[in-house]
This record gives structure tokens, C-alpha cells and sequence, in this order.
């Protein structure tokens, strides 16, 4: 019986192999999995920012005050910001992220090139906005994370009517 009205039977029929062979069709779904656990495999590495030893995890977490959960699109941003500001201001940028303490770490960079670049940094990382009036990691923006109260449109909420009740905790 087919598994949908009007569809093939994807199954294959063991009693129409001869014995000795094997079925060698490919299930559409599982070649879709496999291309999607490789592409989640598969991190792009930033181009921009690639002192030896650089973590842009570890400066995003000191800069926006928390981690972007998916590297490429941290990737994407470095990238990105690369391409408006320079290879060079990226990299000064790295540099002063991880040279602050917690003491320091509200304070303006003194380089106004890399306060400025800083900024910019942020407000991609946290809006998806990695090129100016192109949002290309909007779901995986940060403000989605942080912001416990409320998620990315288009993004199902935990059941239907979820929204009518406040947090608990507001």
C-alpha cells in the first residue's frame, strides 16, 4: 500500500530482488539528511580575524555579553565586517576585545575605528543584519536569545495561543 493516496510505494519489494542482490535505490529523505548532517558538519572559518590563536567565540561572548550559538553565521559576520571596515581594523578590533576586563569592557575604545567597528560588530551579531539592508542570519540573531520573552516571526511558539500570557517572571 502506498504511504500517500496517489503515490508510488518508495518501499522496494524484497521478493522482486533475486537472490544475491541488493537494493541500490536511494530514499529521497535520507539523501536529504545526509546532505543536511554535512552541511551541519561542514564550519565556515572566517577569513577576517585569523591571528593564530583567535577565538571570536570567546570575543563575541565579551563584547555582546553572550555566544553565538551558530559559527557560521559568527563567520558570515566577521566576514562581513571585513569587507566594510578592513582586514586590519578586524583585527585591532580582536585584539582590544580580548585585551578588556570586566571592569573595562562598557568603556568606548579609545581607536575610534574600532569603536566604531565594535558597534557595528554588535549590531550585526544581534539584529542579523550582516550587510546593510540585507538580513541574511535573522533567526539566528542574538536578540532572539536573549530576549526570553518573545521569538523570531515565523518561529512557532511552545503551543497555539502562547502569546496571550505574559512570563511569569516580568
Amino acid at each position: 500500500m502506498p504511504l500517500h493516496p496517489g503515490s508510488p510505494d518508495p518501499r522496494p519489494d524484497s521478493r522482486d530482488l533475486a537472490p544475491g542482490d541488493t537494493d541500490m535505490t536511494v530514499d529521497r529523505r535520507a539523501l536529504i539528511a545526509g546532505f543536511a548532517a554535512l552541511l551541519a558538519a561542514t564550519v565556515a572559518v572566517p577569513k577576517a580575524g585569523l591571528a593564530a590563536g583567535s577565538n571570536w567565540t570567546l570575543a563575541t561572548q565579551i563584547i555582546a555579553g553572550t555566544r553565538m550559538t551558530d559559527p557560521n553565521v559568527l563567520s558570515l559576520a566577521i566576514d562581513a565586517l571585513d569587507r566594510e571596515v578592513g582586514a586590519d581594523t578586524v583585527d585591532r578590533l580582536y585584539r582590544a576585545i580580548v585585551k578588556r576586563d570586566a571592569a573595562s569592557i562598557t568603556d568606548p575604545f579609545e581607536d575610534e575605528d574600532v569603536e566604531n567597528a565594535a558597534r557595528r560588530f554588535v549590531e550585526m551579531v544581534y539584529t542579523g543584519e550582516l550587510n546593510k539592508g540585507d538580513t541574511v542570519a535573522f533567526h539566528q540573531a542574538l536578540a532572539w536569545k536573549v530576549l526570553r520573552f518573545t521569538k523570531a516571526p515565523s518561529v512557532c511558539g511552545p503551543g497555539m495561543g502562547w502569546w496571550t500570557n505574559p512570563p511569569e517572571d516580568v
